[in-house]
């Protein structure tokens, strides 16, 4: 637990010190982890964790779900760091914004795009999302140092990567394809 701590602290300070200049990344970064959205999605993975038993040594019951949403909950505050950190750097915007024009195919390249290639925030254009990935890739690192050790590897950390991003990719798909209120 006591590597937890360290973790959260460091990835709560860098994400002070990089977004502080900046109110829109910060706002996004606080946006990512408080309110209900956040205790929504990690009650869910939670829940589907639990379900699975995955990793089966920290049991069912309360004490594996607490462990599950610790381990969830210290992810999303290093993957939301690392995201505010980077995009900061380089000017990208990360939230999601729908195609607004063409047919299936055209909204479909859009929303499949949209985890690893978003708008810059300083101007015209678009980028590659820098602070997506590297959010995602050092968050499943990261979340090692607390799991238990069959689940300590590299290759683990990749796994969790790659889920991350499958998950960025049907949230894009939801939300270019989820009806608009009107």
């Amino acid at each position: 637990m006591g590597k937890l701590l360290i973790v959260l602290c460091g990835a709560g300070l860098m994400a002070g010190s990089a977004g502080a200049q900046d109110d829109n990344h910060f706002r996004d970064f606080r946006r990512k982890l408080i309110g209900v959205q956040p205790l929504i999605d990690v009650t869910i993975g939670a829940l589907i964790t639990e379900g699975f038993n995955r990793p089966y040594e920290w049991g069912r019951g309360i004490d594996g779900f607490g462990k599950r949403v610790g381990n969830l909950l210290g992810q999303n505050v290093v993957q939301a760091g690392v995201e505010l950190g980077a995009a900061t750097w380089t000017h990208e915007d990360l939230r999601f914004q729908r195609s607004g024009e063409g047919g299936f195919w055209k909204r479909m390249k859009h929303a499949i795009g949209g985890p690893f290639w978003v708008r810059r925030d300083n101007g015209p254009g678009h980028t590659l999302a820098v602070g997506r990935i590297a959010g995602a890739f050092v968050s499943g690192q990261v979340a090692r140092l607390w799991m238990p050790p069959r689940l300590s590897t590299f290759g683990s950390g990749l796994e969790t990567f790659g889920g991350d991003l499958g998950l960025n990719l049907a949230d894009s798909l939801v939300r270019e394809f989820w009806p608009r209120k009107r």
